[in-house]
């Protein structure tokens, strides 16, 4: 069924709900609605469909049981599965013990948000349908998209144009209708008659106006109304004359009325104001805070005259517009002249009022979890609790105050209050998002907040700084594990944030009782990735969406992946259809469309937004498809193959337009338009780069040659003015379009091949990835280094790209990861002298009994001094027997060892037992040494662990020292014991130990865990420290002790007990000793302003 606003769609849609579901034949219904996110969401429409069929028919039930037992999380998968797997195989499979006649109601379709999604569900209703033991019923606005998709699959539907039918017939509709809810009024026939004239077609009208008439408003007279709309002037003159003077005559019923006062009407208009410009349904109490009312009985009471116009759900309580077409009158200045609403102004004022809110209500620990060591969904009550130390006013402002500032202007009152929330409440607001679990909104906010930024009026340059860096920060938290558990959000991330970020600058002052880091691995995490994103699968190709919203992924596994660029969550299930490594992903201008080209020899194109095949497989290479780039206007796309062919494709029928290029001498690695779509750039492996006419595929230019290697990659620069060019020669070539030759010199960095480069949306960087697993950042006119190079895959990087605001760079990689980098001038890890040293580490020692560490490696001899500042190395010439022992025994005892990797302790003089046997270690020993006096033991073992033993009690001292990820080749105490040293020449770090463990208080035992009877002392929490493979440092009592990034986590430097000092080829950490607040003391780590 098909109508125009306010044709009554919804109104039947209903009836006819109730008539089937009173005969027993209503299968299903799903009423969409704009006013509520929950309805406008085309995702939920299978999902809620399939769930009421199945409490419906017993059959299906079953069916649909059998379907979720293999694939439980169907409910979140793209709609095309949704539908197969929900709806037409069980549908199938229990179609015979199906009822007849049975209807499915879908109502008002056009008020689902993503209008490709509502194409989807049309194409697979009219291709599935007639198959179904049922008949689907579905109303909808003409939109575009349903109009068109209706008219393509005219055969397979019946149609009923509301707006078409007969006048005639709807006004004796309307005319029942009138009658029977005027019978208050007494209206005479010529009075029905009138107001059946005034609606015209529109349903709408005549139900606005009854409500209007027999308001409840207290002391409304109906046959005072009924008369005033029968006086209103009858304007016939445009389409919406007569709803707009029905609207504009309850706006002057309301505002006009002697019997309200002034304050009273000051109330109304700005709790209208605030329900037109919700972002959802709302409640009393947030409409009392957005409006400025902020009470919730002056809030009811100016609801009560405003009832023609707003709906306030009896389940609910929240509060909407009644139809679609008062918020378009109330936006429209000519149709609602004074009582017009400025989206403008009203924002600004709502957005002030969002963050006033934030500032009272945001606090620390909002909802005072009681200890850090487990995830949030372990909290005991935890929904209850949001419920109760969230309302719903907190909540919707930390949900929306972006979208209400973007439609604000920039003004120094927003632009102050926006600093203060990001110096002042940002900690406190992720809490509130994370624990309810809206990272990616609070993601898109910040985005949001800096775009604003960038729009016309007041200039705040530090401010733009404030919000990058609170997106950088933000960024790091949503798209890792440490989001699990919200304490972490200062137990955790806060600490490891880079110091030049205003986010540590701002809060780490207010901290206290956290891990203290230090040195130049934290140093150096200025340029490490904000987030890393595991995909399963090795990474060939990655592509920004033109939105940034968007990230395309192809992949090893033969699949393209969608995922939010925000976070990295998939947004859709891995597109399938290739049959070979997907090796080239590309969006489309638009953002509507993905191309892939794939070793199986065929490009692809998938709707973006569904993951549903638009077009392919598209097949006329004969090799494997290398590259695939759409044409600037979206409607064409080039391929390169191994076969040496450039071919072009219309981008939606799929039809080849032409495979006529010029063949190159080799493979074509890379293809790509320039922006004026005059000419297409193709790379080869025959070391050249060629620039062909589009119109006609002839060569615009001579070969560019300057490349000694394989050209793997190709870029234009925006202008179309220059070129740029990766090989695997490990150079980056920058040429001129308009006569083929180089604009400066290769641009020389990399130590491997380089596998792909990208130019910066503004024209002025070049990224690049390479075999060396590094990514730099160029100066595109003289090649130098502005940032990078950025490490932390540890296998070759595939693929680059810019974001298209070009702060963000992204790399895939054969390590299966997308990782994401902040792309800031001047961004340049610190060199690490010793690196090579550290490589190839052997041994440790303290030759003099001081506070000097001595390291052998194959080639050099380097000294750590222990500073109060920290360790300062140095190279040393001091001489080492370089075939040391790795036991130093004692001058009176001497060591045996036992089968079961005990340790005795025997004399020298007469072989009798001292001490032992010591039993700690679970594998091999490989190293030990004494302290000065003997007393003390220290051992270093296959099993990782290193362990201080008291000679004279033949005791364990403590617990063994965790954190080499190898074998402990080398060990050395200070003369007291109170340090010990260590190194693995396999996992290539040294480490030094404080034996005297400060990081846990000793008098106060923590709480137990939530849903655990373990009670956890000082003791327990130091046993058996680990980190788990998504970067948690745990204890045995599997408790969440800290959580570490990859680029720490990688080289095994992660916090433990005892460990003071951790070197590695990357550089040093120093974990400061010091009382950490963890557990149930976590709460008293934050100091309030």
């Amino acid at each position: 069924m098909n109508g125009m606003a306010g044709t009554g769609k919804t109104t039947i849609a209903c009836t006819f709900s109730e008539a089937l579901e009173q005969s027993k034949r209503l299968a299903a219904s799903f009423f969409c609605t704009r006013t509520i996110a929950e309805c406008r969401d085309v995702n939920r429409i299978i999902p809620t469909i399939a769930y009421q069929l199945a409490r419906y028919c017993t059959p299906f039930q079953s069916s649909l049981c059998d379907v979720l037992g293999e694939e439980p999380d169907l409910g979140s998968k793209h709609i095309q599965k949704q539908f197969e797997r929900l709806l037409r195989d069980p549908l199938q499979q229990s179609a015979e013990a199906m009822p007849d006649n049975l209807v499915v109601i879908i109502d008002a379709l056009d008020e689902c948000e993503d209008h490709t999604g509502v194409e989807l569900i049309l194409d697979l209703l009219f291709q599935h349908a007639s198959t179904f033991p049922l008949r689907i019923y579905v109303t909808s606005r003409p939109e575009p998209e349903i109009y068109n998709k209706m008219a393509l699959h005219s055969h397979a539907r019946d149609v009923i144009h509301l707006h078409e039918i007969e006048k005639s017939l709807v006004q004796a509709d309307i005319e029942l209708y009138l009658q029977a809810e005027l019978k208050v009024v007494s209206p005479s026939a010529s009075d029905i008659e009138e107001l059946v004239k005034r609606s015209g077609a529109l349903f709408i009208y005549a139900a606005t106006l009854v409500r209007y008439i027999k308001s409840s408003k207290r002391l409304s007279n109906p046959h005072k109304r009924f008369r005033s709309v029968l006086n209103m002037a009858h304007e016939t003159t445009t389409h919406h004359a007569q709803i707009d003077a029905l609207y504009t005559a309850i706006l002057e019923s309301v505002l006009n009325d002697d019997e309200i006062e002034p304050d009273e009407k000051d109330d109304i208009r700005l709790v209208l104001q605030t329900v037109l410009f919700a972002q959802e349904p709302i409640s009393i109490e947030t409409i009392a805070t957005l409006s400025g009312v902020n009470d919730s009985t002056r809030v009811l009471s100016a609801i009560q005259p405003l009832r023609s116009v707003l709906h306030q759900s009896e389940q609910t309580g929240v509060v909407s517009t009644l139809h679609a077409s008062f918020p378009d009158f109330m936006f429209t200045s000519e149709r609602s002249g004074a009582y017009f609403c400025d989206k403008v102004e009203h924002s600004q004022a709502i957005a002030e009022r969002c963050f006033v809110a934030m500032q009272d209500q945001l606090r620390f620990n909002i909802c005072e979890l009681e200890t850090s060591f487990i995830p949030d969904t372990a909290v005991n009550g935890i929904e209850g609790r949001i419920k109760e130390k969230i309302p719903l006013p907190l909540a919707y402002v930390c949900r929306y105050w972006g979208s209400h500032l973007a439609l604000a202007s920039k003004s120094e009152a927003l632009l102050k209050m926006l600093t203060e929330f990001i110096c002042h409440r940002l900690l406190f607001w992720m809490e509130v998002m994370n624990l309810r679990r809206e990272t990616g909104t609070y993601l898109a906010t910040l985005v949001i907040a800096k775009q604003w930024l960038n729009q016309p009026g007041p200039i705040s340059p530090e401010l733009v700084i404030l919000v990058e860096d609170a997106r950088n920060f933000v960024t790091s938290f949503a798209s890792s594990p440490v989001a699990q558990s919200t304490p972490h959000i200062y137990i955790s991330l806060l600490p490891l944030c880079p110091r030049s970020s205003s986010v540590y600058q701002n809060y780490w002052k207010r901290t206290r009782g956290l891990l203290e880091l230090k040195g130049s691995l934290i140093e150096r995490r200025e340029a490490a990735a904000l987030a890393t994103w595991n995909l399963g699968s090795r990474v060939l190709s990655i592509a920004f969406s033109p939105d940034g919203a968007r990230v395309a992924a192809g992949c090893k596994d033969h699949t393209v992946r969608i995922l939010n660029a925000h976070d990295g969550t998939p947004l859709l299930d891995p597109l399938q259809g290739h049959t070979d490594w997907v090796r080239s992903v590309a969006f489309s201008p638009d953002g509507k469309l993905v191309a892939s080209g794939s070793r199986d020899h065929t490009v692809r194109v998938w709707n973006a937004y569904t993951g549903a095949p638009v077009a392919g497989p598209l097949q006329a290479h004969r090799g494997g498809v290398t590259s695939v780039s759409f044409s600037p206007n979206g409607m064409q796309i080039a391929s390169g193959s191994e076969d040496c062919t450039i071919c072009i494709w219309d981008a939606y029928s799929g039809a080849l337009l032409r495979c006529s290029f010029a063949k190159h001498d080799s493979v074509v690695n890379s293809v790509t338009f320039s922006p004026d779509s005059t000419l297409i750039a193709s790379a080869s492996s025959h070391n050249t780069i060629r620039l062909w006419n589009t119109h006609d595929g002839t060569p615009a230019t001579s070969p560019l040659e300057g490349h000694t290697d394989y050209v793997t990659s190709i870029a234009f620069t925006p202008d179309g003015n220059r070129l740029v060019s990766g090989s695997d020669d490990r150079t980056i070539c920058v040429w001129n379009t308009s006569d083929g030759l180089l604009s400066t010199s290769p641009f020389q960095g990399h130590t491997d091949y380089v596998t792909s480069v990208a130019v910066s949306p503004d024209g002025t960087r070049i990224a690049s990835g390479s075999v060396d697993c590094t990514v730099r950042v160029w100066n595109i006119d003289d090649g130098t280094l502005v940032a990078g190079p950025f490490v932390g895959h540890p296998e070759w990087i595939y693929s680059v790209a810019f974001s298209p605001d070009g702060t963000r760079i992204i790399s895939g990689s054969l390590d299966e990861t997308i990782r994401v980098w902040n792309v800031r001038d001047g961004l340049l890890p610190l060199p690490v002298p010793f690196e090579r040293h550290i490589t190839y580490v052997e041994s440790v020692s303290l030759p003099d009994n001081n506070t000097r560490i001595l390291s052998r490696s194959r080639n050099s001899i380097w000294a750590w001094d222990i500073t109060p500042e920290g360790i300062v190395p140095s190279l040393s010439d001091q001489k080492l027997d370089t075939d040391s022992p790795r036991m130093q025994p004692s001058g009176t005892c001497h060591l045996t060892f036992t089968t079961d990797h005990c340790i005795e302790v025997r004399s020298k003089t007469d072989g009798s037992l001292v001490a032992g046997p010591l039993r700690g270690h679970t594998d091999k020993i490989i190293s030990c040494a004494f302290s000065a006096d003997s007393r003390y033991l220290v051992t270093g073992s296959r099993d990782c662990t290193i362990c201080v033993w008291d000679v004279n009690k033949a005791e364990l001292v403590g617990v063994p020292f965790r954190g080499h990820g190898y074998h402990v080749t080398s060990v050395a105490s200070f003369p007291d014991a109170s340090r010990v040293v260590s190194c693995s020449r396999y996992d290539r770090s040294i480490r030094i130990w404080n034996t005297h463990c400060a990081m846990i208080p000793a008098p106060a035992p923590l709480n137990s865990l939530a849903e655990q009877s373990l009670h956890h002392t000082p003791d327990t929490i130091l046993e058996g420290w680990e980190i788990r493979r998504d970067g948690w440092v745990i204890n045995s009592s599997s408790a969440m002790l800290f959580w570490i990034p990859s680029d720490l986590e990688s080289i095994d430097a992660w916090p433990s007990p005892h460990a003071e000092f951790i070197i590695t080829p990357k550089g040093i950490l120093q974990i400061v000793q010091k009382e950490l607040y963890l557990g149930d003391r976590w709460s008293r780590c934050y100091v309030s302003d």
